[in-house]
């Protein structure tokens, strides 16, 4: 006789809300490596940090206020 085994699963649901900080920059990609959107500071630096220098460079953006226009990346 078997015994039946019962878990209890959470749903895998990916939520970054506490960890994602008014001050903080993001980039998500599709499966193909095209950039979906960004997000940035609502009050971002004069000057972003070089590591976000470095992205934008790869990306062809000058301004961080390209990030909040329609931009397409190819």
């Amino acid at each position: 006789m078997s015994k039946r085994l019962e878990l209890e699963v959470e749903d895998p649901v990916l939520d970054y809300t506490d960890e994602v900080g008014d001050e903080d920059y993001g980039f998500v990609f599709d499966a193909d490596g095209n950039l979906k959107f960004a997000f940035i500071p609502e009050f971002p630096p004069d000057k972003p940090p070089k590591n976000i220098q470095k992205i934008m460079k790869i990306l062809g953006v000058i301004d961080l206020a390209q990030f909040n226009e329609d931009l397409t990346l190819h």
